[in-house]
């Protein structure tokens, strides 16, 4: 028909025929073939191919008819193609009753997702193309449709190569079948909850399916991590069955949880209803049930439902910040609805109070995606000016719409890379794999695919903020997050609408029912006032001691002014921290001669010394080469001193003084594991994120404590003047006692642009690692400042986080000096030198926390009590210390491990089960049953059983015409249709050997005189069902059977040990044999004592054949079974 075009055509060098529309440009030619979307793509010529740059290779065409005259015929494109070019087709399937999207909505990205991935993707040796299919209404009406709608593409000549749609989970389950028949690869976007549908939920492997949108496994995972977050394992789910979507979703949240851990949810129920046919009562009656069972109720259905639900659940009293509703928005679409609280109905401020008690679950929106308005504009355009179909203009393109313009960029991608490495890239199962448990670079972001084959989605959670009005996302799951402990990352603290603000308990004290509580006899008055009395006598008394100390110990204060000051006789010197000991002061002057340059090596004073005071183990700094004096400066801090108090400060107990009134040690708690710095080096200990966490809060709360009283600032934080005790607290020392400051200490570095030389001491650089820029320049306060503290907390924090030095890598020593690096920081470059820290080694708040810590200039830099506040969003709530979380994480493994326990054992009572089933198969049911108890089994003699032989006709010259695969083939075949029909009767399978088949009845079980009449009827239907066997790659021939029946005595047991049969002996066998070897093809040969066994019964069509001899037996006379 077209090749009266063909002439106008001949000044073209190369061009491409599609089955689709491809969209390689704005200005792009096409012409429509009925409802199948067949569309061809013209180059104007090769020159313009290769070098007119994208979008002028091709002329727009103003009409249909324009196209049409400059057609060629494909006989004639196909002839005139210059190069081999392998086309493969993308089979878009969708619904046309999808929740998901329609074909209007998908037909522009699927054109510019081609488009672009034949331009800047394949080779020019590789080219794809799409072919849109309608499904028919297979979400809610036929499944049906969908098979015989993609049978009529394929009829029509179409190869699929790979299927790309099917949004509803029963369109994808029904599409599933014929791509595993072609070995296709299948794209579902999103044919979420396909594995709902199977007969057996646990069969969800789908090895050829690749779910690019989104699967409900990862939102259960989200679920699950809010049930171990506020420990919860009661779960009830509210679901609308009305609506397909709801159920399937019900199904797989609770599936994918139990999957997920079979021990979190320990009672759980589903009550599904009928919206359409619901009443108010209904639902009242409903969410009593639910409150009865659960505190966290999931809510499976529309919006609007959800707002009738949450209305009446006020109106019960259940939406009063004790129960946690569940709900899920993946994203803004009509199918379900927007859950918003106002309507414009007088119930609007109900809902608005109710609404505070859910929580939403979302797909979580990447904001580093590189989805941008351009993109979004193009497709909008495209679907306009192509296929007069308009979006919102407000309205952003689903994930469904973008997974599929991803699906086919990875599918081209994929091509690329198997057709470099000579695979096989039109095997579905082979491209399956290799897109599989990889992670993949679009045009639109990076997309993580699964082992399983499903697209790892991240989730938001989202609460009601009913001073704004709306919800706000509180919480976000992250599948890879950049940091370890960072997958569930707080971005808001949520606050419950209780008295308390925090989440309900899993169950309440009395229980669900209140049936947990004991009922005492005593009245109510008498009840009160046993309570009430004892605590009033027990306050007044506590009150009366209290006061009576603090008065006491005012007094003591008021006149005991020298409580600080310690004899020095009292003090007991036993050991230095690096392990000498130390029994007399004249050691520790003499150690001392020295001079005050090495004493103020990291700090005017340092905890170096261990003692005793009053037997009672302390730790010692030794300021006797100060030859300091009580003055009323000292004095004057002391007393600031004696009102500072916090877990996270070393305590300060006193100062040693000689008789002539001069100090020589100061006198503090004991912190046994050392410093900071001795952790941080020690490989014995194991810092994982909750010891770091809980390291870094005792920091910030010590300095926030510091920062907030008299004392006023530090002026020396380091990691060595951060001290670790018994229980892992840390506890910051070296405050507050300015006064015995080395005034050389204080003073700017100097010389700093000439190394010493080598016969000169090298000044101690280190010291000055941690001191702010600003104290660096000038001469530095004593007490330092409180800026200069969060700079100096910034690079403890950096030491924490890479578990070094300061301004170290762990992996990679430092390349320059540290006095280089403290002229550097000095002269204040743009951007200044800092600790170098991979963003990836923490979380994102803590990386910028960190950043602004160490800000150059000092008032950009936050304060402690503002650190306090942003360490809670950075690291979330920790615990005490770190003795604290390894108690926690004991009692945590003590009751996983009793889950495991049962899980376990479920598992082997699953293993047994099956093992029960496959003796139950080798072996007659009561022979199995008896081993399985432990009984022996003795061989049985029986009175009267009928054998049944049979044998294939011709099998070897069949056998010999095909190859042992097509053997092994038809006998499967042939077997599975002999098993198929022994279920129907009272018979037991012997064995087979090669293509004999032996058969009985009347034992194991006996049955009377049945025997004969169930063998007989079985081999009837079996001569009248083996003319269907086909045999492989030989239709022209077909199966004939020759049987044969004989009935008499034998004897039945086990035989064997290691590989045990069940097996018949007798002259009985014998005969049967004989009937079979002797008889004729497709008859059925009797012998006598069959015969007379039929007759007995009746009904049977029997004939004689007449005297036949018989090997072993001489001549006998048998009979033909007709009927």
């Amino acid at each position: 028909m077209l090749s009266m075009y063909l002439p106008s055509l001949k000044a073209y060098k190369s061009v491409h025929v599609f089955s689709s529309r491809l969209f390689f440009s704005d200005n792009v030619g096409r012409i429509d073939s009925g409802s199948s979307h067949n569309f061809l793509i013209v180059p104007a010529s090769d020159t313009e191919c290769r070098g007119g740059g994208r979008g002028t290779a091709f002329q727009p065409l103003r009409n249909t008819s324009d196209f049409i005259e400059t057609l060629p015929t494909i006989a004639e494109i196909s002839a005139d193609t210059r190069g081999q070019v392998d086309t493969l087709t993308i089979c878009v399937i969708v619904e046309s009753d999808s929740y998901f999207t329609t074909m209007q909505r998908t037909l522009a990205v699927v054109d510019l997702s081609v488009s672009n991935v034949n331009a800047y993707v394949l080779p020019k040796s590789l080219r794809v193309r799409a072919k849109f299919q309608s499904a028919g209404p297979s979400c809610s009406k036929t499944q049906y449709s969908v098979i015989s709608s993609v049978y009529k593409l394929l009829h029509s000549g179409t190869t699929c190569h790979a299927f790309l749609g099917a949004g509803c989970a029963s369109t994808a389950s029904s599409l599933y079948g014929i791509a595993d028949s072609l070995n296709t690869i299948f794209i579902g976007t999103p044919s979420a909850g396909m594995n709902m549908l199977a007969l057996d939920a646990s069969q969800d492997y789908f090895p050829l399916l690749i779910a690019m949108a989104f699967e409900f496994g990862d939102l259960a995972d989200a679920i699950v991590l809010i049930f171990n977050r506020y420990n919860y394992t009661h779960f009830a789910i509210l679901r609308d069955d009305s609506q397909t979507y709801f159920n399937l979703l019900s199904k797989a949240i609770m599936f994918n949880i139990l999957q997920d851990d079979l021990s979190l949810v320990q009672k759980y129920a589903e009550l599904p209803f009928t919206s359409a046919t619901f009443t108010t009562k209904d639902y009242e009656r409903m969410l009593r049930d639910a409150a009865g069972r659960a505190r966290v109720i999931g809510l499976c259905m529309a919006a609007d439902i959800i707002r009738k639900v949450m209305i009446l659940a006020s109106g019960l009293g259940f939406a009063n910040g004790e129960y946690v509703y569940i709900a899920v928005e993946l994203y803004d679409l009509p199918y379900w609805g927007k859950i918003h609280y106002s309507t414009g109905e007088p119930s609007d401020n109900v809902a608005r109070e109710a609404y505070q008690s859910i929580l939403i679950f979302s797909l979580h929106i990447d904001t580093d995606s590189t989805y941008d308005d351009d993109f979004e504009d193009k497709v909008k355009s495209l679907s306009l000016k192509r296929y007069n179909y308009s979006f919102n203009a407000l309205e952003q393109l689903d994930p469904v719409i973008t997974s599929t313009y991803e699906a086919i960029q990875i599918y081209g991608q994929e091509l690329k890379t198997m057709q470099a490495k000579g695979l096989d890239y039109r095997n579905g199962t082979l491209m399956s794999k290799r897109i599989r448990g990889g992670r993949h670079d679009t045009d639109l972001g990076r997309v993580i695919i699964g082992e399983d084959g499903q697209r790892d989605m991240d989730y938001d959670i989202l609460a009601f903020n009913a001073d704004k009005g709306k919800f706000e996302v509180m919480m976000t799951y992250f599948q890879h997050p950049a940091v370890v402990n960072d997958t569930f990352r707080i971005i808001q603290e949520l606050k419950w609408p209780n008295a308390l603000g925090t989440m309900p308990p899993d169950e309440p004290m009395c229980g669900f029912r209140n049936d947990q509580c004991r009922n005492d006899a005593l009245s109510t008055g008498t009840l009160a006032a046993a309570i009430i009395v004892p605590i009033i006598v027990v306050l007044g008394i506590a009150a009366a001691a209290i006061y009576t100390f603090l008065k006491l110990r005012t007094l003591h204060t008021q006149y005991n002014p020298n409580w600080w000051k310690i004899n020095s006789e009292e003090v007991i010197i036993k050991q230095n921290r690096s392990g000498s000991t130390t029994t007399s002061r004249k050691t520790i002057q003499s150690k001392s001669t020295i001079g005050t340059s090495n004493l103020t090596g990291y700090s005017a004073y340092m905890c170096d010394l261990l003692g005793s005071y009053k037997n009672t183990l302390v730790m010692l700094t030794d300021v006797t080469p100060l030859a300091k004096h009580v003055t009323p400066e000292l004095v004057a801090q002391v007393t600031l001193l004696k009102g500072v108090a916090s877990p996270n400060l070393q305590g300060f107990i006193g100062i040693s003084m000689t008789q002539q009134n001069i100090c020589e040690l100061i006198v503090c708690e004991v912190c046994a594991k050392g410093s900071l710095t001795d952790v941080l080096d020690n490989e014995m200990f194991k810092l994982d994120w909750s010891f770091k966490n809980s390291l870094i809060r005792d920091v910030v709360f010590g300095m926030t404590v510091l920062h907030t009283s008299p004392i006023v600032s530090h002026g020396n934080l380091t990691s060595h003047s951060c001290l670790i005790d018994s229980r892992f607290s840390l506890k910051i020392s070296d405050y507050g006692l300015s006064f015995f400051r080395d005034p050389a200490d204080l003073l700017p570095p100097k010389n700093l642009d000439t190394p010493p030389a080598e016969n000169e001491s090298s000044p101690n650089y280190e010291r000055l690692l941690w001191r702010a820029p600003e104290l660096l320049r000038q001469i530095m306060p004593a007490k330092g400042t409180q800026r200069g503290d969060v700079y100096s907390f910034a690079i403890v924090l950096q030491q924490i986080i890479l578990r070094s030095g300061p301004f170290e890598l762990p992996s990679e020593p430092l390349e320059i000096s540290n006095r280089e690096i403290i002229k550097e920081v000095i002269n204040s470059n743009v951007p200044p030198v800092r600790p170098r820290v991979p963003r990836a080694s923490c979380s994102n708040e803590l990386y910028d926390l960190m950043e602004r810590c160490w800000e150059e200039i000092p008032l950009e830099r936050p304060t402690f009590p503002n650190i306090k506040n942003r360490l809670k969003k950075a690291i979330g709530e920790v615990g005490d210390n770190i003795v604290d979380v390894l108690f926690k994480r004991m009692e945590q493994y003590a009751t996983d491990l009793e889950f495991k326990v049962a899980e376990k054992t479920r598992q082997f009572m699953d293993e047994k089960t099956r093992s029960e089933q496959l003796l139950g198969q080798l072996l007659p049911q009561s022979v199995a049953a008896a081993l399985m108890r432990g009984e022996h089994v003795d061989p049985e003699a029986y009175e009267s059983v009928t054998i049944y032989f049979s044998d294939i006709v011709g099998f070897t010259t069949i056998s010999a015409a095909g190859s042992p695969m097509d053997v092994v083939g038809l006998l499967n075949s042939l077997y599975t249709f002999f098993d198929n029909i022994l279920e129907k009767y009272d018979v037991y399978k012997v064995e087979t050997i090669g293509d004999a088949y032996m058969v009985s009845s009347g034992l194991p079980v006996r049955n009377g005189n049945r025997h004969a009449a169930e063998i007989s009827r079985m081999s009837l239907t079996l001569v009248k069902g083996i003319v269907d066997v086909i045999v492989p790659n030989r239709a022209d021939i077909h199966l004939q059977v020759r049987i044969g029946i004989n009935s008499g005595p034998c004897v039945a047991g086990i035989v064997g040990l290691k590989m045990p049969r069940y097996c018949l002996f007798g002259d009985t066998v014998n005969v049967a044999s004989r009937m079979e070897s002797t008889g004729e093809p497709m008859k059925i040969q009797i012998s006598e004592s069959t015969k007379h066994l039929l007759d007995n019964i009746g009904g049977f069509h029997i004939t004689e054949r007449g005297p036949v001899a018989v090997k072993g037996k001489g001549v006998l006379t048998t009979h033909w079974l007709l009927s």
